[in-house]
């Protein structure tokens, strides 16, 4: 969103209203920060506009933003950027994963972890050390803590494929089902479902996400892409709804995770 303003000395607003001067207009406009609601409404009085929708405007952009600058964090290490993913979880009130192939980093066991890092399509081919990798791991097991935390609504959904696609070794993937199969029956502070093969499909997806309260996180091979439009990650709340009607919970996807265990 762009804020247009005379290039001049001249203030935004008069009077009473809060004044913006030439050097905060230079970095709003370059994107350099975002304006304040108090410069959204200072701009609308001086233009004779409605700042309503342009209020609506910021706060989608505010989200856009963040998640902008969060894309950068992966130049320091591809470590940082899970603690960045950690952080955003710590910060979210309501959590939501859908995986149709992989087990959620968040219910990875560190074995899971390593081996799945370390396949040919793993953060090595976009040059992530060996030591950043098991940083990636460190960090991805100090994530699992929220699940434990009372006070938020946390989701993870699983389709039955991610639990066959044996991207580890067999011994590794019978671990892991027993971990995710334990947690479906513990966890009383989230809620661990899978997607059966059995069950009539809600939707049709190509890629899993991840959402932190109002921020979709779809991850792709090329990278993460970060949706905020309001419209878009309502709806995919609603595909999250949908395919937790379906899926099977508690002792039942503890079941389902055992049986599949046994033929590994």
């Amino acid at each position: 969103m762009h804020t247009h303003s005379p290039r001049s000395s001249t203030p935004i607003g008069t009077g009473s209203q809060r004044e913006t001067d030439v050097p905060s207009i230079s970095k709003i406009e370059t994107g350099k920060r975002l304006p304040t609601p108090d410069d959204v409404n200072a701009w609308a009085a001086a233009t004779n506009t409605d700042a309503g929708e342009l209020l609506d405007l910021l706060d989608r952009a505010r989200l856009e933003y963040a998640s902008f600058r969060e894309r950068f964090v992966d130049v320091a290490g591809a470590d940082q950027l899970q603690d960045a993913i950690g952080a955003a979880e710590t910060a979210a009130t309501h959590i939501a994963h859908y995986d149709p192939m992989i087990i959620p980093g968040i219910l990875q066991t560190a074995d899971y972890a390593r081996e799945l890092l370390n396949l040919p399509s793993g953060p090595s081919q976009s040059g992530a050390t060996d030591e950043e990798i098991s940083r990636m791991i460190a960090s991805r097991l100090r994530r699992q803590a929220i699940l434990y935390e009372p006070g938020r609504d946390i989701t993870l959904l699983i389709g039955e494929a991610a639990l066959r696609t044996r991207v580890a070794s067999p011994a590794t993937m019978r671990t892991q089902l027993d971990h995710i199969a334990r947690l479906s029956e513990t966890l009383t502070t989230a809620t661990i479902g899978i997607v059966p093969f059995t069950v009539e499909a809600r939707i049709a997806t190509l890629n899993g996400w991840g959402i932190t309260d109002k921020l979709v996180t779809v991850e792709t091979d090329a990278g993460n892409v970060e949706i905020a439009d309001p419209e878009h990650v309502n709806r995919y709340w609603h595909h999250t709804r949908l395919l937790l009607d379906v899926a099977a919970t508690g002792t039942r996807a503890a079941t389902i995770c055992r049986g599949i265990k046994a033929e590994t």
